[in-house]
Order: structure tokens, then sequence, then C-alpha cells
């Protein structure tokens, strides 16, 4: 598997979640943390495709998907344990 595209969708993922969610711009209000619930749902089935491909033989699809899964993952665990 590629890592360093997986690394790159990752970061991707993580930086628009972090636009989207708590960077304010407009002058909204950062998510409620309960919103990581949804992000850890989301990692582990990001996480759960990527393992289907690659074990159905569509391996090409396997680093979009677990780079999908480690930004969502990633991210979801940073608010919930970093502080505000």
């Amino acid at each position: 598997m590629p890592w360093g595209r997986v690394a790159g969708i990752a970061c991707a993922v993580a930086a628009v979640l972090w636009a989207a969610l708590d960077a304010g711009f407009g002058g909204t209000e950062p998510a409620p943390a309960v919103a990581s619930a949804g992000l850890a749902v989301l990692a582990v089935l990001f996480g759960a495709g990527a393992w289907v491909m690659r074990v159905g033989g569509r391996s090409e699809r396997a680093p979009l998907l677990a780079g999908l899964a480690l930004g969502a993952g990633v991210y979801a665990i940073a608010r919930l344990t970093l502080p505000g």
C-alpha cells in the first residue's frame, strides 16, 4: 500500500474537518464534542471498507479508504483529548 498517499489523504481529510467543524470561519461556533462520535464511526466504516477492498482484490481503492479512516479517526481522537 502506498503509505505516502494514505498520509496525504489523511492530512487533507483532517484539514477539511478542522475547517468545517472547528475553525469558526464566518463567525460560526465550533461543533459540539459529540460530533467526534460520528467521526469515529465513520473512521471504523472507512477502515472496514479499506480492508474489504484489499481482501476483495480491489487494492487500488484501499489507500483512499485507509486515508479517510485515518484522517477522520485521528481528528476525532484529537477533538476529544486536546484542550479546546
